[in-house]
């Protein structure tokens, strides 16, 4: 939200669902908000999803231009995640700017709408140029972070080139791109025959349209060149290109720059849409309270249409083994230390609880770190790892009795003089449940560990304040315990960058490439309402009611994780 001293637009901002066809006759579903009792005779604005989104991403900016007098068409793609019709593994950059021309003519038809203001993200940001070189009803576009080369995008994303590929006769099939299924032969196929796969389409199709270009590119964003950026933008008319210092291709993911950049973005459709200059526009924000209960709402039914057939146990078993690359990357074991550092030293005898051990990069830290400080002669402190799948702890299990027995060998000695290993499986989300509805429920008597750590866990469990209100239970007076999340909006591609830049072989480049498949199926699961990602104040808030104290929070893993250590 906008934190500074603009009014608050205090009447009601409403919000109709509706459903079209689009030109190719597929239904196409959107979201019509306004300010007031009717939509008046105002200035219009489309807001395109992006890429593996839906129009709830473009919630906030849309109340925000219904504050400051605009009616806003929020839609979703079709062939595509949301609720529109189709087949999503049929999406192409070309469908989804048919899809834009289509609700520039259900405006026109309804609403008597001759021109409109457009606004789109990343890859969605192509589809809205292709749109506008063909239809002069948008009158401005607005693209943040729009991807302008597709082969160069798609290079960065898979370090190979998809595009020079497909023009030498490779073929991909269905995968899972960036967590949406596609077919990539199709969608490819598409780009290279509509023109919409290289720097020289988009030149071409900005040559074709006078709409007003207000463009915001990322300083660091990983997927966009600023080279190409203003090879194509630098010098045409009615173009402004703002480039935001700091920010990261997800804007989102610092919420300061994000928040300067949303102002930025308000400001520039809404003095386009009245006509008047940037500096005379006095912005006015939307009700937090109506706009917080209209995302819960959109999220609800997002969740609720959403065909998620696959229960949370396979889910986890066959995404578990794409994170095993993390041990492998710098950051990730920078953020295993700071968790070891924040739980502190273990001493012999210790019983750790590492709740949601997943495939074990926690608990094979700990291991080392036991292994390189105490002697035989000292009790062996217990490590217990607890998990949702059997695969994540056979993984588990397979990783730390390898290292011990690895380690100790060189001895001649046996691991489990240094360390005592023991796992069970459950579901956290059945923590706190009585016994006797929860057959095979692993529960463990009060004050019983002395140290605690929920890596990455906390954010899918459909009940974390009643596993946070249970690992107080368990936990000793004055023990400690660390818990982390990504944090919202978290952005992995620098991190993935550095990684993917070294020398590797082919198997870990495909590794990193499911892994970032993972990262944007999670991603999608959270759109839809099943994951929750928190800031270090949401972890906080939700650890001091469940008793904890002295909270102190952290953030790692290239600045997308939050942690938080506290007290009992």
């Amino acid at each position: 939200m906008i934190a500074d001293s603009s009014q608050v637009q205090m009447g009601r901002i409403r919000s109709e669902f509706v459903k079209f066809t689009n030109r190719e006759g597929v239904k196409l579903a959107a979201c019509v908000d306004y300010l007031g009792e009717q939509l008046g005779d105002r200035p219009w604005a489309v807001i395109a999803p992006k890429f593996g989104e839906t129009k709830k991403n473009g919630l906030q900016l849309a109340y925000s231009l219904a504050a400051n007098g605009l009616n806003v068409l929020r839609f979703d793609h079709t062939n595509h995640v949301g609720e529109s019709g189709g087949d999503q593994t049929y999406f192409t950059l070309a469908s989804g700017a048919g899809d834009i021309l289509s609700c520039g003519d259900y405006l026109e038809k309804k609403h008597g709408v001759r021109e409109f203001t457009l606004v789109a993200n990343s890859l969605s940001a192509r589809t809205a140029i292709r749109a506008a070189a063909g239809d002069a009803r948008v009158s401005h576009i607005v693209c943040l972070v729009g991807v302008v080369n597709l082969r160069h995008t798609l290079r960065e994303v898979y370090r190979d080139d998809l595009v020079g590929g497909h023009l030498a006769g490779r073929r991909w099939g269905v995968g899972d791109m960036l967590g949406v299924e596609m077919d990539y032969d199709t969608f490819l196929q598409s780009a290279v025959r509509e023109n919409l796969h290289d720097l020289a389409g988009t030149r071409a199709d900005l040559e074709r349209t006078a709409a007003k270009i207000s463009f915001y590119a990322a300083e660091r964003d990983t997927w966009v060149l600023l080279s190409d950026v203003h090879e194509v933008l630098l010098g045409r008319p009615r173009t402004q290109v703002c480039i935001i210092p700091e920010a990261m291709h997800e804007l989102r993911e610092n919420a300061q720059v994000a928040e300067r950049a949303f102002r930025s973005i308000v400001t520039a459709c809404v003095a386009h849409a009245h006509g008047i200059a940037p500096e005379a526009v006095v912005l006015r924000q939307p009700d937090k309270r109506q706009l917080l209960q209209q995302n819960r709402e959109e999220r609800e039914r997002l969740r609720q249409q959403s065909q998620e057939v696959e229960n949370e146990r396979d889910f986890w078993a066959k995404y578990l083994a794409k994170y095993r690359l993390l041990h492998t990357v710098d950051d990730y074991q920078g953020y295993l230390k700071l968790v070891g550092h924040l739980l502190g030293p273990i001493r012999a005898g210790d019983i750790v609880l590492d709740a949601g051990c997943g495939n074990g990069m926690f608990g094979i830290w700990v291991i080392r770190t036991l292994l390189e400080q105490l002697a035989a002669d000292e009790g062996p402190p217990v490590y217990v790892g607890l998990d949702l799948t059997v695969e994540g702890l056979r993984d588990a299990v397979d990783l730390h009795t390898g290292y011990s027995l690895g380690h100790i060998r060189t001895a001649g000695e046996r691991a489990q003089q240094y360390v005592s290993l023991l796992y069970g499986q459950t579901d956290l989300d059945t923590w706190g449940m009585p016994t006797a509805e929860v057959p095979g429920l692993v529960a463990f008597a009060d004050h019983c560990f002395d140290k605690a750590c929920c890596s990455l866990v906390l954010s899918y469990l459909n009940r974390p304040q009643s596993v946070l209100a249970e690992l107080h239970r368990v936990l000793k007076p004055g023990a400690r315990l660390v818990v982390s999340s990504m944090k919202p909006f978290c952005d992995l591609s620098e991190i993935y960058r550095d990684f993917m830049g070294q020398q590797v072989s082919e198997s870990e480049l495909e590794s990193g490439r499911d892994l970032l498949r993972a990262a944007g199926k999670i991603r999608l699961k959270e759109e839809q309402g099943y994951y929750t990602f928190f800031s270090g104040e949401e972890l906080t808030a939700m650890l001091t009611a469940a008793g904890f104290r002295r909270c102190e929070t952290h953030l790692s893993f290239g600045g997308q994780t939050v942690v938080v250590a506290a007290e009992k």
